[in-house]
């Protein structure tokens, strides 16, 4: 018996991202339907939908990384790179109603499910060691962390929105914050 062509998982993680933000619910029909594939093609990997999830939660994780990894180029050897590499993938990215739907369905998922939410907690935990390792003050890096994980969460949830120039002006005073340990002055338009 001849054994099922492999499918390029990530089309089907893209199937299933798209699924997630437009419908808001998972089902393997409709991932089959979107990844034009069949539902034996769907769980021949992931065998729930909760495997499909995980993936998407685990591909997620590792792209933050790597992108978070590429922004942190240009500071290697300098003081703070990895806050200054998050830093710097804030400003390269800042969300778009487009991928939204998206974030809002993987909260909804890790917050469901504790194994989930322990594979983020682990990714944070490990970042927050390294930032805290390669800080020059570590309180200041600390709340620099803080301060940018609630500026991104604030807009990923669309529960606030900053036109482009204020959010390039918090992201500077972030780094403000995290290379000088205060922010001396306060805006004149706060």
């Amino acid at each position: 018996m001849p054994r099922p062509r492999k499918h390029d998982q990530n089309e089907i993680l893209d199937a299933v991202e798209r699924v997630v933000a437009r419908d808001g619910v998972l089902t393997v029909d409709a991932i089959a339907k979107e990844a034009g594939v069949s539902k034996a093609t769907v769980l021949y990997e992931h065998s729930t939908k909760r495997d499909l999830v995980a993936a998407l939660v685990e591909r997620t994780i590792a792209a933050d990384n790597a992108f978070n990894a590429a922004c942190r180029a240009p500071f290697e050897g300098a003081p703070d790179a990895p806050l200054m590499g998050r830093i710097e993938a804030a400003r390269r990215s800042p969300p778009g109603p487009e991928a939204n739907a998206a974030v809002l369905s993987l909260v909804a998922a890790l917050m469901q499910d504790d194994v989930l939410r322990a594979t983020f907690r682990e990714n944070q935990n490990a970042l927050g060691k390294e930032l805290s390792g390669a800080a020059s003050r570590p309180r200041a890096a600390r709340l620099a962390w803080l301060a940018l994980e609630g500026l991104k969460f604030q807009e990923h949830l669309q529960f606030h929105h900053w036109d482009p120039a204020d959010r390039a002006a918090i992201l500077s005073e972030i780094e403000t914050l995290a290379r000088d340990g205060s922010l001396d002055e306060e805006p004149a338009d706060v």
